[in-house]
């Protein structure tokens, strides 16, 4: 079978496998995709507000999705109906509502899974993407020989064509991810000096990945957690 998960779902895997050979006998396949967190249900409720829409009377809910990146759509039991665009459902109410273990996320873009995907987002004038309804594209990285081997096969399958691109476009494809991933050594570090329990960061890259942080970035992000933990105690 294949799994298909959550980047920390695919870890939780991975670890069960050192225990299970059940694992890795059964499952052949593990994908997963660059995570950008998971938001609470509070994000949720401020997107219906905004809609117009009572929360009681929802009978569907989808984040995204009917085109690229799609629309956030709310329908009723009564039909009514609200949508949102992406950028800002996800820009100014869902991003602000990510929990707090997904903001010290070590692994947001599934490292240790045969395959991960996600969005090839167009880059904008300001160097960030725009987030506008365009054809779909995405981004896949195999992570492993199973993975490249899959992937060669779907593509000779004709069920899906790919065109090869230099490591550094991810960067720009996906900046909030880079940014996560290079300042993430500066949350855990808050951790750290508050006491506070982390996740283990071995074979993530986690320090060769902050080198590439300004000093005044890292300091923010340091403070910034610290912050967060102190407020999160009240």
């Amino acid at each position: 079978m294949a799994f298909i998960g959550k980047p920390c779902d695919v870890s939780a895997l991975r670890q069960l496998a050192t225990l299970d050979s059940r694992v890795d006998r059964h499952i052949k396949l593990v994908l997963s995709f660059f995570c950008g967190g998971i938001p609470s249900h509070d994000g949720v409720g401020r997107i219906l507000a905004a809609m117009g829409i009572d929360s009681d009377d929802v009978s569907s809910f989808r984040y995204r999705g009917n085109g690229w990146p799609g629309k956030a759509v709310a329908t009723t039991h009564s039909g009514q109906t609200g949508e949102m665009s992406y950028a800002e459902s996800w820009g100014d109410f869902l991003s602000k509502e990510v929990q707090f273990r997904c903001k010290i996320c070590p692994d947001a873009v599934g490292g240790v899974a045969d395959i991960a995907c996600a969005d090839a987002w167009y880059g904008g004038e300001t160097g960030y993407p725009t987030f506008e309804e365009l054809d779909g594209r995405s981004l896949i990285v195999t992570r492993s020989e199973i993975g490249q081997e899959f992937l060669l096969a779907a593509e000779a399958a004709g069920a899906l064509s790919t065109t090869p691109l230099e490591v550094r476009e991810i960067n720009l494809m996906q900046p909030s991810q880079a940014s996560r991933k290079r300042l993430v050594r500066a949350r855990l570090a808050a951790l750290t000096a508050t006491l506070q329990p982390q996740p283990n960061v071995v074979g993530l890259m986690v320090a060769e990945a902050s080198r590439s942080a300004s000093k005044r970035e890292q300091l923010k992000n340091f403070l910034g957690t610290i912050r967060r933990i102190i407020v999160r105690r009240r």
